[in-house]
C-alpha cells in the first residue's frame, strides 16, 4: 500500500502541505499537524492509513470508513465529533479539537487518488520532502511521520 513520507533531510517546515490539504478540501480545518523535535526540527503529522486501524475500530458511528484503495476516511454526514477516534489513534495524528463537529483526519486526497493523481500535500510540497510511495521501496532518508511521542517524549511539543 502507498503511504505518504516525510524526507526530513528536505522538510523546510513551510506548512504548504496543510494549506494544500486545507483547500483542496474546501475545509477551513487542519488535517495535517505540525510538531516540533527539538527547537530546530519542525515536522508535518499525516495519518499513517493504518492497516487495521484503531480509530475506525472506535467510532460509535460508523463514520470512518476503510477504502478499497486503503485509505481511512472520515464519512463527514456521520461523525457527530465524540472524538473517540482521536482517542484511538496511537500516533496522535487525528486532531482532537472539534470544529463544527467534525474530526479531522486525513484521507490521502481519495478523489485525486481515484483519478490517479498524489495526494494534494505531495504535489504542493515546494521542497520535495513529501513522496507518496510503497512502503517498502522508501528510501533510508525518508520516514512515515507521526506524533507518536506527543505527550510522551520531552523533546517533542505540538506547534
Amino acid at each position: 500500500m502507498k503511504k505518504v513520507f516525510v524526507n526530513i533531510d528536505r522538510c523546510i517546515s513551510c506548512r504548504t502541505c496543510s494549506a494544500a490539504c486545507d483547500y483542496s478540501h474546501n475545509e477551513h480545518r487542519p488535517t495535517i499537524g505540525y510538531g516540533e523535535l527539538r527547537e530546530d526540527v519542525r515536522l508535518p503529522f499525516i495519518c499513517r492509513h493504518c492497516e487495521e486501524p484503531a480509530c475506525l475500530a472506535a467510532c460509535p458511528r460508523d463514520a470512518i470508513k476503510k477504502l478499497d484503495s486503503g485509505a481511512i476516511k472520515r464519512m463527514n454526514m456521520l461523525c457527530t465529533g465524540c472524538g473517540s477516534c482521536a482517542l484511538a489513534c496511537p500516533f496522535g495524528v487525528i486532531e482532537p479539537q472539534i470544529r463544527s463537529y467534525v474530526i479531522s483526519k486525513c484521507d490521502l486526497c481519495a478523489s485525486r487518488l481515484e483519478e490517479g493523481r498524489e495526494p494534494a500535500c505531495v504535489m504542493a510540497c515546494p521542497a520535495g520532502a513529501l513522496t507518496y510511495e510503497e512502503a517498502d521501496e522508501v528510501a533510508e532518508t525518508s520516514v512515515m511521520i507521526s506524533s507518536s511521542m506527543k505527550g510522551r517524549h520531552p523533546l517533542f511539543r505540538r506547534v
